[in-house]
């Protein structure tokens, strides 16, 4: 058998991991690429305890595999800090994420997600994500950080350029950096045109700008904030609704265990996170010389913890490569683990569990035209851009 060789930029890659990462697990848990100079961790305790381990594996370089961080290095972003830096800006967002403000979303997001499906109903087809799960959740987000409707499609299509990878690219392109530089410009110029309005503890922007005032934050540390909901807020949100619609397609008797009991959905959720998460990997880069099961990694390598991987690991879970919406399991690592477990996950999953439970009431019999598909090409996010469906035309509010 030839040694295992595995590219996270190579598009063929892209359109399923799975058996590559199972390779790595059994063959090579910890995979040093040699062309592109990078580490990769692929079982569940591996990467639990880098997560955990958090001055070992600094954040400091950002979540992406290559060293090169230059598309981010104008605006401070809290995922790419580590303590003290992290504490100070994590302490100050964390409150704005709590349950109760998030709850306080569900009856906007429901409204908003039957407003998207009607007009499709009549015809019997959509696009899942284009014309449902890359608006909603930008929507969501725009009601917290005050992007008007008339800019969200543009912030969007930012957001989409700026994680997008040509087939085996490695190093950042002229299209991200720009893209993420028009993003910048864009929350700079929105943050000033707020920054006069009267402070409002309840909402999340308005207690940025605040922080702001108070000398927490610098105005680029608002940039950057904005940047991440931009990003991490809206695009793993989308590819994470498009890949459960998928992966319920594919398993039409798992569709329908949530038709039948709609409770169930909230664990669907977590099982498609685990099975099919829209975030494969995280970056790190190691502060010292270590050694993971006899392997030695030198201090300054850049390190990927394959958490989309870990997630099917056959060591953690039983029947790890079934996907059955009853396991409800929350111990994947899908949002991360320790000091930068993801702010929004409680978001995240509000909205994905909303979307399906107002998806399968209104189109239960939905089939997808794999044909017109296309994935997302990127080493750090998984999911589709365009997916379309079919289902038996009705009236919006019929059966």
């Amino acid at each position: 058998m030839t040694a295992v060789e595995f590219n996270p930029y190579s598009h063929a890659v892209h359109e399923d991991p799975y058996p590559y990462y199972q390779r790595l697990r059994a063959e090579a848990p910890v995979y040093y690429n040699a062309e592109h100079g990078f580490w990769l961790l692929s079982k569940w305790e591996d990467c639990f305890n880098a997560f955990r381990d958090f001055k070992t594996f600094s954040s400091i370089n950002g979540p992406a595999l290559e060293s090169d961080q230059s598309a981010s290095a104008g605006y401070p972003m809290f995922i790419n800090m580590d303590p003290p830096d992290h504490t100070r800006i994590r302490k100050l967002l964390s409150g704005l994420m709590v349950p109760q403000r998030i709850a306080a979303l569900e009856d906007y997001t429901r409204q908003k997600a039957r407003s998207l499906i009607a007009p499709h109903l009549p015809r019997g087809e959509m696009d899942l994500i284009q014309d449902f799960s890359a608006i909603l959740p930008m929507d969501v987000i725009s009601t917290m950080i005050h992007v008007p409707e008339a800019d969200q499609a543009a912030v969007r299509t930012w957001a989409d350029e700026l994680i997008y990878r040509e087939d085996g690219q490695f190093e950042i392109s002229e299209a991200n950096v720009n893209a993420y530089f028009k993003l910048a410009g864009y929350f700079d110029d929105l943050s000033r045109q707020l920054a006069d309005q009267p402070f409002d503890p309840d909402d999340m922007f308005s207690c940025v700008l605040q922080a702001e005032k108070d000398g927490k934050m610098t105005h680029d540390d608002v940039i950057g904030f904005g940047i991440l909901l931009a990003v991490a807020g809206n695009e793993t949100t989308t590819k994470l609704i498009g890949n459960m619609g998928y992966r319920l397609w594919q398993h039409p008797q798992q569709r329908q265990l949530l038709i039948d009991d709609p409770s169930r959905i909230a664990d669907a959720v977590e099982e498609t996170l685990r099975y099919d998460g829209s975030t494969q990997m995280i970056g790190r880069t190691v502060t010292k010389d270590i050694e993971i099961r006899g392997q030695k990694i030198a201090a300054g390598a850049r390190v990927g913890l394959c958490i989309i991987s870990a997630s099917r690991d056959e060591e953690r879970y039983e029947n790890a490569d079934v996907y059955d919406v009853c396991r409800g399991a929350r111990d994947h690592m899908a949002f991360g683990v320790g000091i930068h477990a993801c702010l929004g996950s409680a978001l995240a999953r509000l909205e994905v569990r909303v979307c399906f439970e107002e998806l399968l009431k209104a189109i239960p019999d939905y089939e997808l035209d794999l044909s017109r598909s296309d994935r997302t090409h990127n080493p750090n996010v998984r999911g589709f851009t365009t997916l379309p469906m079919r289902f038996r035309p009705r009236q919006a509010g019929g059966q």
